[in-house]
């Protein structure tokens, strides 16, 4: 009687566990879907004609594995200005010809450098934190309240600053108007001061994995601190850089509002110029929005995925040791 009790509470158990397994694979795959079905959508329509975009109902699958499109290169083509005028595009082409070559260098330029010089400064910024509790013991959390800060409260008197007060002052002081506003410079401070703290939070982790008596090694056989430093423990964080390096390029590289507020005409990063495509004669261009917003995706998904295992440790707080 025990025995047969004891199987048919295993196996309401197993049925239990069985309905449990495959409805949270279901709930997951389903919302996996719904994640990926934008994705889906802009790559789709990047290699869309005109008369494609908009129909009704949607041609899903191109024409080759059953769907209702035949796809076509030329979205790529006038985004990358392979083609000239009169090349059968599938839209006005000669009313204005889009190409991203000038926003991927200023997207480039200003990601880049602006992703080094907070990548330096936090560094340091870490270790001095780290090694001798500079701001002491809380301050590493109260960095991170200025990231939770919504940009759009720092546009407005960035702007200001920008536009307003700074080309006022070098107008009296120095009798030269100099403006931030739309230029590399006043991008890539902003961009600096709104990653530093996820630099040195991240950086925070790397470099308390190093164990203190490696330096103090260093130090008793003559090292001094900067040699210690420069010698000891960058070379030894340097993978943790690397990764901080690449997730602070993404940020930047994705970043839209700020660079909205404080760019154009002449400087144009990628998510800006992805909200120009607009034609009279068609209206919205979602055949070269979905293009280029393709572009943009490739390197943060590539870099993304050679990063993942490594943000776990930058994100952990010291929670997670290897």
């Amino acid at each position: 009687m025990t025995n047969d009790l004891s199987k048919r509470a295993d196996m309401s158990f197993a049925k239990r566990y069985n309905l449990f397994f495959w409805f949270r694979h279901a709930a997951l795959l389903t919302w996996a879907l719904m994640i990926m079905f934008p994705i889906f959508w802009m790559i789709s329509t990047s290699f869309k004609d005109s008369g494609d975009w908009v129909a009704w109902p949607p041609n899903w699958f191109p024409s080759f594995i059953g769907g209702g499109y035949e796809p076509t290169l030329h979205n790529y083509r006038q985004i990358f200005s392979i083609v000239g005028h009169g090349e059968g595009l599938s839209r006005e082409y000669a009313e204005q010809a889009f190409t991203i070559w000038g926003a991927v260098r200023d997207s480039m330029v200003v990601s880049s450098i602006s992703a080094l010089i907070a990548l330096l400064l936090g560094t340091f910024l870490a270790y001095s934190i780290s090694r001798f509790n500079v701001g002491g013991k809380y301050f590493r959390y109260m960095i991170l309240t200025i990231r939770m800060v919504p940009p759009i409260i720092i546009a407005i008197p960035v702007v200001m600053y920008y536009a307003i007060l700074i080309p006022f002052a070098t107008q009296t002081v120095l009798n030269y108007r100099f403006s931030l506003i739309d230029s590399y410079t006043g991008l890539c401070l902003l961009y600096i001061a709104t990653t530093l703290p996820f630099v040195i939070w991240m950086m925070l982790n790397f470099i308390e994995e190093i164990p203190k008596t490696i330096e103090h090694a260093a130090q008793i056989m003559g090292a001094g601190r900067i040699y210690t430093l420069r010698r000891v423990v960058m070379p030894l964080v340097a993978p943790g850089m690397v990764v901080t390096f690449l997730f602070i390029f993404i940020l930047n590289w994705s970043e839209f509002l700020l660079a909205l507020t404080l760019t154009q005409p002449r400087v144009i990063t990628l998510p800006i110029l992805l909200n120009k495509f607009q034609s009279a004669m068609e209206g919205r261009l979602y055949g070269p929005q979905a293009a280029i917003g393709t572009v943009i995706t490739i390197p943060v998904v590539i870099l993304g995925v050679l990063i993942q295992k490594h943000l776990i440790t930058g994100f952990s707080f010291g929670t997670i040791r290897k």
